[in-house]
């Protein structure tokens, strides 16, 4: 249950040591609340790939949790399909509990709620999620819910999507991010869909050994204002004059009806996963939308997300996250060389106001087996490409080079998520999709 945030994503860092350089943060704030909601239903007793089930790899990451949050740190636990077996379906849909309710945090009390938990029952997530306001409170101060998941929603309705958009709507300071944990293509659908509706990151885990870095990835922005970070940078006016990446965490700054490229060389054998995520201004006005897109070295379109955006509390607010990837390894159907991310803020109905918005950006090359994670280094610049206007004569000057236009702004960002959540990584709550 470690994160993809994918944008991954956004996070904010508990103890200063443990801080990921994607989730750097200003003073901690005693007024944020996290509300872990916790998978213990019968398929997490399946074996995890390390010698023990997905429940025992949750715990564990519950305990490397605990000894990273900062003292005093208010978190809840409420828990799902741990009570109820071989029941009806419809006792099985309310098996959800608030087992540790959200106050200064008990570590002792934690621990031992969460090792006596057996995966049981079903998985009520949407009655899980709806819960959840209750839980947090509506004291201000950011409030976080953080969902841990092997499987997707076996109890609609409530439709688990719907009941995370209904939720994040009730404050702009409530967001909802999830760690998936070896899950199937069509769960990662909805849990991703659980994350994008919640205002969250989400994070893909397939190795249960890393689900306590991610859980604490997508948990830190919890407890502290979140502050942007990143190799500054400018992206391309065209696919054309893309600005070249390499691997890791850049920040950019995108105005409203702007549009900017991105290249990355992806070899053969190599999988591309991106992320970016947009922080609005503090008292930006209006309603937008904010685009990702990924198109291969035949300029063929490989991915896209979108995402609403609108006014938001600024950088120690809420985040939206967008992610784009390669599903496969290039080399089989996809071609390797130049892939292109296009990043986009468009106005709608001419209410957004024409602000520069912090965007993250952040990319990983992975190999066979390998994880997405949350983008922590920042990221360095690939070898400058000759751009048109600087080929010699009598050189092909068609423009089909990425060139690189050097940094000058920073943006902002996520990581993870998040996967993560890491990060990890967007932008207000109050989104129009």
């Amino acid at each position: 249950m470690a994160a993809v945030l994918r944008w991954f994503l956004a996070v904010a860092a508990l103890a200063a040591p443990a801080l990921p350089p994607a989730a750097r943060a200003q003073a901690t704030d005693a007024r944020n609340r996290a509300l872990i909601i916790l998978d213990a239903s019968k398929s997490m007793n399946e074996d995890a790939g390390n010698g023990g089930t997905r429940l025992d790899a949750a715990k564990q990451a519950v305990h490397e949790l605990l000894d990273r949050l900062p003292p005093g740190a208010r978190v809840g636990l409420r828990v799902y399909g741990s009570k109820v077996s071989q029941a009806s379906r419809a006792e099985g849909c309310r098996d959800t509990a608030l087992a540790i309710p959200v106050g200064p945090l008990d570590k002792g009390a934690m621990r031992s709620a969460v090792d006596g938990l057996n995966g049981t029952g079903r998985t009520p997530i949407g009655r899980s999620l709806l819960a959840a306001p209750g839980d947090l409170g509506t004291a201000p101060g950011r409030r976080t819910v953080v969902l841990i998941s092997d499987g997707g929603d076996n109890c609609a309705p409530p439709d688990p999507c719907k009941a995370a958009r209904r939720v994040a709507q009730q404050g702009l300071q409530m967001s909802i991010s999830v760690v998936g944990l070896q899950v199937t293509p069509r769960v990662r659908r909805q849990l991703r869909c659980i994350a994008r509706a919640g205002g969250g990151s989400y994070v893909d885990v397939q190795d249960a050994g890393k689900l306590g870095d991610e859980l604490a990835a997508a948990l830190a922005r919890a407890f502290r204002s979140y502050e942007p970070t990143g190799t500054k940078i400018t992206g391309g006016p065209t696919p054309q004059r893309a600005l070249a990446l390499g691997t890791g965490l850049f920040l950019d700054s995108i105005a409203t009806e702007q549009t900017r490229y991105y290249a990355v060389d992806v070899p053969r054998g190599k999988r591309l996963v991106t992320s970016a995520t947009a922080v609005p201004p503090r008292g930006m006005q209006g309603s937008g939308n904010f685009n990702v897109e990924l198109t291969d070295a035949a300029g063929d379109n490989v991915d896209l997300d979108a995402s609403g955006v609108s006014a938001a509390d600024g950088p120690s607010g809420s985040t939206v996250p967008l992610s784009v990837r390669t599903e496969g390894l290039v080399g089989g159907t996809l071609p390797a060389g130049r892939y292109v991310l296009k990043v986009a803020v468009q106005n709608r109905g001419g209410t957004l106001d024409p602000v520069p918005i912090p965007v993250e950006i952040a990319i990983q090359l992975l190999g066979p087996g390998e994880d997405p994670g949350v983008a922590r280094v920042p990221g360095k610049l690939a070898t400058p490409t000759p751009t048109p206007k600087d080929k010699p004569a009598g050189e092909d000057a068609s423009g089909d080079e990425g060139g690189v236009s050097w940094p000058v702004y920073a943006g902002v960002g996520l990581g993870g998520i998040a996967m993560g959540l890491a990060a990890a990584a967007v932008l207000g709550r109050r989104r129009r999709l």
